[in-house]
């Protein structure tokens, strides 16, 4: 991904560029760059980090846009020649997400601005901010285990092993559930995604980004006992941010904001009617780190998933909720 300029209509002269091509950086970081054909001498990079989000209110829905970051650098001014400039992101920062056409999202932007042109933004590149997530790797290779969790109004129970509970992008969640029905309601189809939740002030945004691909062996059923098993393949793409808690300004700043950026494998069940439905979410964690494999890779062994009879119940911080 090269530089990204957006200029000005009438600015033809100025030239503001970056030193790293793909314009990625991680918190900490210096920014490096330069500048040619300065037209004013009071000049400045400036670097900003904003949050753009709705907040919902009791009768309308509020466009709040907070800047949470800003860094300056004075220029020079040295006619028709290149300045080169260095600026530096802070220690701890949010990670970008989405574009800055959508809600929410975070965006950062290297700008060179004219003071005297009551700080028009004369030329400014889009930057990427991600900031690198640390895991034990302990943590990295031991499955886990959720539930069992019960439907109250049909008995219904799920129980769930991953194999792990942490991953990076490009990684494989490999699912194996069992449905324990008593009753025998009806199953129509159980769905299973994963799904990204911004939680902005107690406003909750979420996107699915990946659907799983299934065993489709009793899929439908009403037998006593399901087993079955899926893939969840995360995309390695670059708008996703990892696992993330953010705090900005104190309890009385009106600019102040809690930020939190969670991945949940949805389970969604449909019984009875098929209007009924059961959703289970299962909270996982995403990291940008690269996890090292051991000498058998996971991958390799994705055809030799097989369910456990017994799976091994632990307590977990699960959202469910029915819908009818």
């Amino acid at each position: 991904m090269g530089n990204v300029h957006q200029q000005c209509r009438g600015i033809t002269n100025n030239s503001l560029e970056l030193d790293r091509v793909n314009a990625i950086y991680e918190p900490n970081e210096i920014i490096s760059g330069t500048v040619s054909s300065l037209k004013h001498t009071n000049a400045s990079i400036v670097l900003n980090g904003i949050i753009y989000f709705k907040k919902r209110k009791k009768t309308h829905v509020e466009k709040c846009r907070i800047i949470f970051f800003t860094s300056e650098f004075n220029l020079s001014f040295k006619s028709n020649k290149k300045e080169k400039f260095q600026i530096q992101l802070a220690e701890n920062l949010p990670p970008s997400f989405t574009t800055i056409d959508t809600y929410p999202n975070i965006s950062y932007s290297v700008n060179l601005i004219y003071k005297k042109s009551k700080d028009q933004i004369q030329t400014s590149i889009p930057i990427r901010v991600y900031p690198r997530i640390s895991i034990d790797r302990p943590l990295l290779l031991t499955p886990l285990f959720f539930g069992p969790v019960e439907n109250y109004d049909t008995g219904i129970k799920l129980e769930v092993k991953l194999n792990r509970a942490i991953f990076t992008l490009d990684d494989i969640i490999q699912i194996y559930y069992e449905l324990q029905n008593p009753s025998q309601t009806y199953i129509h189809k159980t769905e299973i995604s994963l799904g990204i939740y911004y939680n902005i002030e107690l406003n909750v945004w979420q996107e699915d980004v990946c659907n799983g691909i299934e065993n489709f062996n009793n899929i439908s059923s009403n037998n006593k006992l399901i087993r079955n098993k899926a893939l969840l393949s995360i995309p390695n793409k670059i708008y996703l941010p990892p696992t993330f808690k953010f705090r900005y300004g104190g309890e009385k700043d009106q600019a102040s904001f809690d930020l939190t950026i969670e991945y949940k494998i949805q389970f969604k069940i449909y019984f009875g009617t098929e209007e009924s439905l059961w959703q289970v979410d299962i909270p996982i964690v995403l990291c940008n780190n690269i996890i090292e494999k051991e000498e058998k890779e996971e991958k390799n062994n994705v055809d030799e998933m097989n369910i456990k009879p017994e799976l091994i119940s632990q307590s977990a911080d699960m959202n469910t909720n029915i819908c009818e």
